[in-house]
């Protein structure tokens, strides 16, 4: 019998929802005119309808919606638009959690959950509840599944009691917990740090006496140049060494920068006048279908920072992001005056003050969790074989840290990446002096001690200055350098000598002579004899290996005319 008919004696049932069920127009979904159900379906609707608890019968497979009074409460602001409504339109926002309901029900499974989290519109405003949900399958009069009754407890109240006691009970566990994770990281950073420290130590090193290797190739390569300067092939064959020679001297500028040896000329800049001067040479190295997004305070503080390197790690951070988004998309470049507080110093390699932070965002592939643990690890990388060498992040991480920085990487693999790097601000005057461009050079008529343990190296410098017209004298090491008793005009010295006297000896010997001798220095790294960090003085010249002939003869000639101006 259909209850639900007037035909039928469907009047011994009240309630709004039998009124309504009633008077809605069935015809125009899949379950058809009300005098046609099934009677399975009706018996379960009579069912529901006698229940005090909310409850909703999906039927079909589309999970067409009948409910009760109490599960009218339940809905808030979307009742009466469920009444018939497929279940995936009623309630769109978890539209793939009940079409596995539907799914797992009409196969003859059953579901169900406790403390399940909902936010309703109750009262016109949305309302955190949490629920107990069961899901069963109800079958049709030929004993299939056909609906799914879902019977609804609310149990908003226990879950908010249950919640208040645990931040009561647990609130002490917490702050441990807290402290113990806080704690994890700075010992996870420390490790890190070690870790890194010590192949910074093994890869300088290596630098080192790589550069002197480069020195003696390049050397030999120049004399055979200028040896030959009508032979086409031997020209062609020597420019070809020399580019190998320059890759492999920027692999090793790249390792000194990871180890914190590479020299450092720091000065006072604002970060909006460094991006000033190097915003057309990013554009022009990362292509047209790259478009930089620049945000930097007008009113940015000043940092003290060697520009040259400022400028390379912003170079290598960009031309990273261009890699990750296959060279389209943004690029942006931002920066900020920050404070960072005692707390937000945990796990950080710097202490609490005021910092400018420049960070470099993309939104590329992202690295994985282990990808990013590894991501300042010099020679790791995740290009292919040729189109990395892996020392990119590295040469930033040494960069930022030797300049008393922090460098900080969130990334989320298909999100994207952001690289921080955290600058000490200076209250120095700013400095605006600007990149002088390199002078043809010019020999002279100087005499000049080349102090140099490495054979291969002193043979070469010993030529090229020769070939400038000076007067070549020189020395295996500072022991020797002394005792001479000839007074040149400039020391031309290795900063690491074996030997008693040092390169720093022979510095303060040159000053106090009269007139004062002048000193150029030159090594594979600093390490510490010349400064402390790394940081040159202005008072100190220095030409890395390895260098060109043009690159020799130009720091010779303007030392001495610096020190005839003096004298």
């Amino acid at each position: 019998m259909h209850f639900l008919s007037n035909t039928h004696g469907c009047q011994g049932w009240g309630g709004e929802m039998a009124q309504r069920i009633r008077a809605f127009d069935w015809s125009s979904t899949e379950l058809g005119p009300i005098d046609a159900w099934p009677y399975s379906l009706s018996c379960a609707v009579q069912m529901l309808l006698a229940s005090p608890m909310p409850m909703v019968m999906l039927w079909g497979p589309l999970g067409y919606m009948i409910y009760n009074d109490s599960y009218s409460v339940f809905a808030g602001g979307r009742h009466p638009y469920l009444l018939g409504t497929p279940v995936e339109l009623g309630w769109p926002e978890v539209a793939d959690f009940n079409r596995n309901v539907l799914d797992t029900c009409l196969a003859g499974g059953t579901l169900s959950y406790r403390n399940f989290p909902l936010e309703l519109l109750r009262n016109g405003m949305p309302e955190e509840v949490w629920m107990d949900l069961s899901y069963s399958p109800v079958a049709d009069d030929n004993q299939q599944p056909a609906g799914v009754l879902v019977i609804v407890t609310e149990t908003t109240e226990h879950v908010k009691s249950e919640r208040v006691r645990q931040e009561l009970t647990h609130n002490l566990e917490q702050r441990v917990a807290a402290e113990v994770q806080a704690r994890s990281a700075a010992e996870d950073q420390l490790r890190q740090s070690q870790k890194l420290e010590a192949i910074g130590g093994l890869t300088g090193g290596v630098a080192h006496d790589f550069n002197n290797l480069l020195q003696v190739i390049a050397g030999n390569l120049h004399l055979l140049a200028r040896h030959e300067p009508d032979n086409a092939q031997v020209q062609r064959r020597v420019s070809a060494a020399i580019a190998a020679v320059e890759r492999g001297a920027k692999l090793s500028s790249q390792l000194l920068a990871f180890a914190r040896r590479q020299p450092l000329s720091p000065a006072v800049y604002n970060p909006q006048r460094i991006y000033a001067g190097l915003g057309e040479l990013l554009q022009r190295a990362l292509g047209e279908t790259i478009h930089l997004d620049v945000q930097l305070p007008q009113d940015s503080w000043c940092i003290n920072v060697d520009r040259n390197q400022l400028e390379n790690a912003l170079l290598n951070l960009a031309i990273n992001a261009r890699d990750a988004m296959q060279g389209e998309g943004v690029i942006r470049i931002n920066g900020e005056n920050i404070i960072l507080n005692p707390g937000d110093c945990i796990g950080k390699s710097i202490k609490p003050g005021e910092y400018v932070r420049l960070a470099v965002t993309d939104t590329g592939v992202g690295m994985t969790p282990e990808v990013l643990k590894r991501a300042f690890e010099p020679f790791f990388t995740t290009k292919r074989e040729g189109h990395g060498t892996g020392l990119g992040l590295s040469m930033v991480f040494g960069f930022v840290r030797q300049s008393g920085g922090h460098v900080e990487v969130w990334s989320e693999e298909g999100n994207g990446s952001v690289v921080q790097m955290y600058f000490p601000r200076s209250l120095e005057p700013e400095s605006f002096d600007e990149h002088s461009e390199m002078a043809p050079h010019s020999g002279g008529q100087e005499t000049i001690l080349v102090v140099e343990d490495n054979e291969g190296v002193r043979l070469t410098v010993v030529e090229l200055l020769q070939q400038s017209g000076y007067t070549v004298l020189t020395a295996e090491d500072g022991d020797r350098a002394l005792q001479g008793g000839v007074q040149p005009d400039l020391i031309f010295t290795d900063v690491v000598m074996p030997g008693r006297v040092k390169s720093t000896d022979l510095a303060d010997w040159a000053r106090v002579q009269q007139p004062p001798v002048a000193v150029l220095f030159t090594s594979g790294h600093t390490r510490d004899i010349l400064s402390t960090n790394h940081l040159l003085s202005p008072d100190i010249h220095l030409l890395s290996k390895p260098y060109s002939p043009e690159a020799l003869t130009h720091r010779v000639r303007s030392v001495l005319t610096a020190r005839q101006g003096c004298s």
